[in-house]
């Protein structure tokens, strides 16, 4: 509905804390020269003490999903972890934390891990999404964990990835891995609790 010719900020699924903020906009536009690229996180942190609450969640979350090719997790981490106020209404939209609100108390979240990889922050709800990942990465299983709700920092559907972000990878419970196996494949045993096959 509209009022005195302005669309409501809840129908543009713009947080209710966005407000304009010169200080923002200016420091926003100099990180957003790198966007989609590892130096944009780099120059966040450089000047996040500028931004205020919301521009801090807001452009952390905008980054995230914009580009999450190689860059320090460590320093991701760091960065979600701030104690800034607002994290949850400014970091999702709040599309994003209806469906937040509505998941339950305990997740089956999936992944499809690199080669080699010891650590991570990011899950999928959809198991067909981790599957897709596994592909590109080439790897031949997604690894199925479970988590609860209040160890997950934040819900990002904008990629259609149903993404969610865990900060304490020891919050995340293994139960088992699903193999990915092409039409021409069949099925092999499955390590783990469930013996369950992505095709």
């Amino acid at each position: 509905m509209k009022q005195h010719g302005l669309t409501p900020l809840a129908d543009l699924d713009i947080s209710p804390l966005s407000k304009p903020n010169f200080t923002d906009s200016k420091i926003i536009k100099k990180i957003m020269r790198y966007e989609k690229t590892g130096r944009a996180i780099v120059e966040f942190d450089k000047y996040k003490s500028k931004l205020s609450d919301y521009g801090y969640w807001f452009v952390l979350s905008t980054l995230w999903v914009s580009y999450t090719g190689w860059s320090d997790l460590r320093l991701w981490k760091r960065l979600f972890n701030s104690n800034r106020p607002s994290r949850k209404l400014s970091i999702m939209k709040p599309s994003e934390v209806r469906k937040f609100d509505q998941l339950p108390e305990s997740l089956s979240v999936y992944r499809a891990k690199r080669e080699g990889e010891l650590d991570c922050i990011a899950y999928t709800l959809n198991p067909e999404i981790a599957s897709t990942w596994a592909v590109k990465r080439g790897v031949s299983e997604v690894h199925c964990y479970e988590v609860n709700k209040q160890d997950v920092l934040a819900l990002f559907l904008r990629r259609n990835e149903h993404e969610i972000i865990v900060l304490d990878q020891s919050k995340v419970r293994f139960t088992s891995t699903m193999k990915i196996v092409n039409d021409s494949e069949e099925a092999d045993t499955l390590h783990g609790a469930e013996n369950d096959v992505i095709s």
